[in-house]
């Protein structure tokens, strides 16, 4: 099966941004954040966080990660996870972009990567 890019990707969805801002700190307090911590308990290293949407995570990278690479497209979202990220524990930068035009090696530690 062969994959093709949309030759243009939307950038943001600034109604859902709007959403989600509100209602993430709710979603945390109903247990989300207990399960980003248990998700992330374990990252080591350099981490790339695809959709990092207001960077709820950012608080919860344990010190063996060495930095968190975050990439964002929504413009409000971003400005929200840059914001978090300077109070994160770890060191975060916080880029625009989508998934789809990521510069990036083949993982050779990850074998079901696709080609």
């Amino acid at each position: 099966m062969e994959h093709t890019t949309a030759p243009s990707v939307r950038r943001g969805h600034p109604l859902f941004a709007r959403f989600y801002a509100r209602v993430s700190p709710a979603m945390d307090k109903g247990g989300v954040t207990e399960h980003r911590r248990a998700l992330l308990a374990s990252a080591t290293g350099r981490v790339l966080e695809v959709g990092a949407g207001a960077g709820a995570n950012f608080a919860h990278y344990p010190p063996q990660v060495t930095e968190v690479v975050a990439v964002e497209p929504e413009p409000l979202l971003r400005a929200l996870a840059e914001r978090a990220a300077a109070d994160a524990g770890v060191p975060v930068v916080v880029r625009d972009g989508v998934a789809e035009h990521l510069a990036a090696r083949t993982p050779t530690s990850m074998p079901w990567w696709p080609a």
